[in-house]
């Protein structure tokens, strides 16, 4: 399938039908959790998962950058998915993961997320970037979401994340739930701000929808009202469709 896209601010642009974000004046993509990884922990717990994950994570960030001619993608946090030391299945995938993207005329840059504990060991022997907390460019501040906004990080009018993973959760007519990731986007007080969902098959995280915000993992969201956000529900591979704001879901 074609890449398309589907603008969302000035600017900034929906890589459907997959988990990226595309900035066309930087001709650059933006990815975010990818969890690298994490299909290996699941083998360890005796759970099989029959398809191979890491090749599908490839497809979602090569096919876009590929169509959309880009020359830099900016992974925001969790690039892979062990709190510790990678294991050597983790530091294969990152490795594997940099020279693709190299490959096809790209160049990858980390923002840190709170899986990337050791992760500077694969980067800096790869030359890789890395930056944290944040990274502002063209007038968007991106970063994975974990931490608290920084003095800097809270003059910023359009911030852009990961992290929280977020999901819509729909019940069919006969109350079957069924959970969509998806992107996060709208006005928050004076900031916009876009959420990105996991690129991980696997990453599945808060359903937006259904969740107090309390409980919501970032504590940018937690404090920030989200009932205008517009979710963008993602079927990676296939299609994006727009839903109605929060607040009427």
């Amino acid at each position: 399938m074609v890449t398309e896209t589907i603008k969302i601010a000035k600017g900034l642009s929906i890589a459907s039908p997959w988990p990226a974000l595309f900035i066309e004046k930087e001709s650059m993509l933006i990815v975010s959790d990818l969890h690298l990884g994490l299909e290996d922990e699941q083998e360890s717990k005796g759970i099989h998962i029959p398809t191979s994950i890491f090749p599908k994570i490839v497809n979602s960030v090569l096919t876009p950058v590929k169509d959309l001619g880009c020359n830099e993608v900016i992974i925001l946090g969790d690039f892979k998915h062990e709190f510790g030391k990678p294991s050597e299945a983790e530091w294969y995938s990152v490795k594997k993961m940099i020279q693709s993207i190299r490959e096809i005329g790209a160049e990858p840059s980390i923002v840190r997320g709170n899986h990337d504990n050791y992760i500077i060991l694969i980067l800096k022997e790869m030359n890789v970037k890395l930056f944290q907390p944040s990274l502002s460019i063209n007038g968007y501040t991106l970063l994975h979401g974990h931490l608290e906004l920084e003095e800097k990080e809270e003059k910023a009018k359009h911030v852009i994340m990961g992290h929280e993973h977020p999901s819509i959760a729909i019940k069919d007519d006969l109350g079957v739930k069924h959970r969509f990731k998806a992107f996060l986007n709208g006005k928050v007080g004076k900031r916009t701000i876009t959420v990105l969902p996991s690129t991980s098959p696997l990453a599945y995280g808060s359903d937006i929808n259904e969740t107090l915000q309390k409980d919501l993992l970032s504590p940018i969201l937690q404090k920030s009202p989200l009932d205008d956000l517009v979710p963008y529900v993602i079927e990676i591979g296939t299609v994006v469709k727009r839903f109605p704001r929060l607040c009427s879901l």
